[in-house]
């Protein structure tokens, strides 16, 4: 008998009302939330990740083939402007302008003879402009050659470091292929990639600032500088910023292509238009079809669903509320799918 009575209370608690008859409610049940005040736009910080990048840079090539003989420099080594960076194996270029070189005394020789032979009227005058038409095509040759010698040896265009290597040294290399990249350390700038759904910050008045991981707490102002009004292959909105803080110096924050950053984008709304919450907030009541969120009353420790109008998205957590909110609205961001109308709540927010 003890047995049964102990089971029958068991369930009386399970099933939520006590032995004596009074049934206890769901709405008694105070749910785990957590909760956020509203926030105006005007106030909205988004946060993105960035690279920095050369504002200046080549990827140097030679405009002969050849194999390659000299290779100066290693991946991240500095060099000066005019600096050998590599060279091509001369050899066939030297006999293609030594020859060229004595069909060009050779035909400077006619021509100068065929000029006094015309003054003399030994000759016709066709001969002569033969003569000189033949001297006009050594010479180009010549001075061809003269430039091809010079160009088996690639000489650095600016003073910078090199960044990436894409030959060795006795390979043999086509005209226009990449020998190395040469970038300007001391002209930065940083990219990032802008979400799709983000797309209407670019015409947003915004200040922006940047944080290198290797500085952090330091934020430099920036602007854009440019940006592709298009999303390539669906991956997002390509933006590149300039540094144009003073305080950013060289000298002082030792900062290279490939260091990784944070970009923080600070809306300008004075106007006010509407609010932004987590999209978590947001959801569907089931019986109205009506885009909700849990208004949280502090005073009762209770919730009510509160209708609202959800326009775009920002970044990949955030959204746009136009009506429905005002200021100082306290909002479920957390459990709203586990909670009804009137519900006691508990915040567990850290």
């Amino acid at each position: 008998m003890k047995l049964r009575l102990s089971i029958i209370s068991g369930l009386c608690v399970i099933l939520g009302f006590s032995c004596g008859g009074k049934k206890r409610s769901y709405q008694d049940i105070a749910r785990p939330v957590h909760i956020v005040k509203v926030e105006t736009l005007g106030a909205m910080q988004r946060m993105y990740t960035g690279v920095v990048d050369a504002e200046e840079y080549s990827k140097l090539a030679f405009k002969v083939a050849g194999p390659l003989v000299e290779m100066n420099v290693d991946a991240g080594q500095k060099v000066k402007k005019g600096m050998v960076i590599a060279a091509i194996d001369p050899l066939d270029y030297n006999l293609q302008y030594e020859a060229n070189k004595a069909a060009y005394i050779t035909a400077k020789s006619q021509m100068e003879r065929n000029k006094k032979l015309l003054s003399m009227q030994a000759i016709s005058r066709q001969d002569y402009e033969i003569a000189q038409a033949n001297f006009i095509k050594a010479k180009s040759a010549y001075e061809t050659s003269v430039n091809t010698i010079s160009d088996t040896k690639l000489r650095a265009p600016f003073d910078g470091f090199v960044e990436q290597k894409y030959v060795e040294n006795y390979q043999k290399v086509q005209p226009g292929e990449s020998i190395i990249k040469l970038v300007n350390p001391d002209k930065l700038e940083v990219s990032f990639i802008l979400p799709e759904i983000n797309v209407r910050l670019t015409r947003e008045t915004m200040q922006v600032a940047v944080e290198f991981d290797t500085y952090k707490g330091k934020w430099f102002k920036a602007k854009v500088k440019e940006f592709v009004d298009a999303s390539p292959e669906g991956s997002g909105i390509p933006v590149r910023l300039a540094i144009t803080d003073t305080a950013f110096r060289r000298d002082i924050y030792n900062i290279y292509p490939g260091f990784s950053c944070k970009v923080r984008l600070s809306i300008d709304n004075s106007t006010g238009d509407g609010y932004s919450v987590p999209l978590s907030a947001v959801f569907k009541d089931l019986k109205t079809n009506e885009t909700s969120v849990w208004l949280y009353d502090s005073a009762e420790g209770t919730v009510k669903r509160q209708s609202i109008v959800a326009e775009q998205l920002f970044g990949t957590d955030n959204v746009q509320i136009t009506s429905g909110l005002k200021a100082d609205d306290i909002i479920v961001v957390a459990g709203v799918n586990y909670i009804t109308q009137g519900q006691k709540v508990s915040v567990i927010n850290n």
